[in-house]
């Protein structure tokens, strides 16, 4: 084995492990799981804010008055992102010079203009919340946590928009991959997934910066 090949056998092994030693009821991840990694990999993300993404999403579930049950990886990319976040701007406040501190604002405004230009008609029920989400980030100081908000917004209202037939396909297949686990565990698995492939295939922009 190469010492690349040994890194990556490494990155995958350590970042299952934190997963699996948080959710006990599972014994190894399954396939889609492992294509995430892959694909924090690809991005370059660092071993280190991935695992306090892990380590945040089930701290969260714990505080929550509505306990949830976090039975896969894809639960926990929102945090991961939030921490890799973090961890760029650790970096970036070490390094001479100092990156443009607008980067990110100007990145998620344009973004978010061009999505609202283009928007296909069965999305029109998001516009009021991307325009919102413009208004918040042409301010002075925007407001992270609304913005945080309205992206969830946007994931349930996108989920709403999903046809019905493609949701029974979907958990189908989720009850594959998660044999006896709890039906509202597997609703949530399911509208994370569906969400995700439908702000990949319209390339629907985030609204939170930690994204950028």
């Amino acid at each position: 084995m190469t010492q690349d090949e040994a890194s990556r056998q490494y990155y995958y092994q350590e970042i299952a492990r934190r997963f699996l030693r948080h959710q006990t009821s599972m014994f190894f991840l399954p396939p889609r799981d492992l294509a995430l990694i892959s694909d924090w990999e690809k991005l370059g993300i660092p071993l280190e804010p991935i695992l306090e993404g892990i380590d945040r999403t089930f701290a969260r579930q714990l505080k929550r008055k509505k306990k949830r049950n976090i039975y896969s990886l894809s639960q926990c990319e929102r945090e991961v992102l939030k921490a890799y976040a973090s961890y760029q701007e650790r970096l970036i406040g070490q390094a001479s010079p100092p990156a443009e501190p607008d980067k990110k604002l100007n990145k998620a405004r344009s973004e978010i203009k061009d999505f609202l230009e283009r928007l296909p008609a069965e999305l029109k029920p998001l516009e009021n919340l991307y325009k919102e989400a413009l208004e918040i980030l042409s301010q002075n100081e925007p407001d992270a946590s609304r913005l945080e908000e309205l992206d969830e917004e946007i994931d349930r209202l996108v989920f709403e928009l999903i046809p019905e037939e493609d949701k029974k396909t979907g958990l189908k297949e989720i009850r594959r991959e998660f044999p006896g686990k709890p039906e509202a565990a597997l609703a949530e698995i399911l509208q994370t997934r569906l969400v995700k492939e439908k702000r990949q295939l319209y390339h629907l922009p985030y609204v939170s910066l930690f994204y950028y």
